[in-house]
């Protein structure tokens, strides 16, 4: 932000090979071993009101699961921002957006990518939920990973600058694995429960709940039931 605020143009991305104060959903904080892991941000300006902006999230999660499937691995998607690998988290995406005097609104996604580290590696917190590509078999560089996820966030991002916000969201749609499934999302009012259905115009998440009525969940975290952890 302090670059943008000094003229740091349109598409600018920046790399860290280590982070002290990175930072997930909530404030929580992300791990990255350095040297082992990627943490990069970009820099962009939405062109579009703000309330599309609330796709953002899924279109970079998106290309984030596009580039991890060219690079080898069977990357799926879980709301709204993380990218899972046999339904481990690999990855997650945080946006962040600000509206400047004069300037309109920018916005930084930052991308977390668990690249080379090895179980040992992770905080005993997050060694059972946490994966990488070196621990899936995927051999590759953060170097390599950075550029691919950058081809495939550019297409992405233009086609939903330009209205294709529908069309995303179907991609988006079809890298989820847990639709049907129970799931529990930890909303900023409490736990709520139910069966994930779909995404709705927005990008929220549409649930069954026990009573048969929908709701839709605008932000929270998902926890998968047990039919959904055990999903290959």
């Amino acid at each position: 932000w302090e670059a943008l605020a000094q003229g740091m143009p349109d598409g600018t991305a920046v790399v860290s090979d280590t982070q002290s104060r990175g930072r997930g959903r909530g404030g929580r904080a992300w791990h990255t071993a350095p040297g082992r892991g990627l943490a990069l941000s970009v820099v962009l300006h939405p062109g579009c009101d703000r309330r599309q902006q609330g796709t953002l999230p899924l279109v970079a999660g998106l290309a984030l699961a596009e580039a991890l499937t060219k690079l080898g691995a069977r990357a799926q998607l879980k709301w709204p921002n993380d990218v899972l690998i046999g339904g481990r988290k690999a990855a997650g995406i945080l946006c962040e957006s600000r509206s400047r005097a004069g300037a309109g609104d920018a916005v930084v996604i930052g991308a977390g990518v668990n690249v080379a580290q090895q179980r040992d590696e992770f905080p005993p917190e997050l060694a059972a939920s946490a994966t990488s590509l070196a621990m899936e078999g995927v051999k590759t560089t953060r170097e390599d990973v950075a550029a691919a996820f950058l081809n495939a966030l550019e297409p992405l991002w233009g086609e939903h600058a330009e209205g294709g916000r529908a069309t995303v969201l179907a991609k988006w749609t079809a890298r989820a694995a847990f639709w049907g499934e129970s799931v529990t999302v930890r909303t900023p009012s409490g736990p709520l429960s139910g069966i994930a259905r779909r995404l709705d115009d927005d990008g929220a998440l549409v649930l069954s709940l026990p009573s048969g009525a929908e709701t839709t969940v605008l932000a929270g975290d998902v926890e998968f039931g047990p039919a959904a952890r055990a999903r290959p």
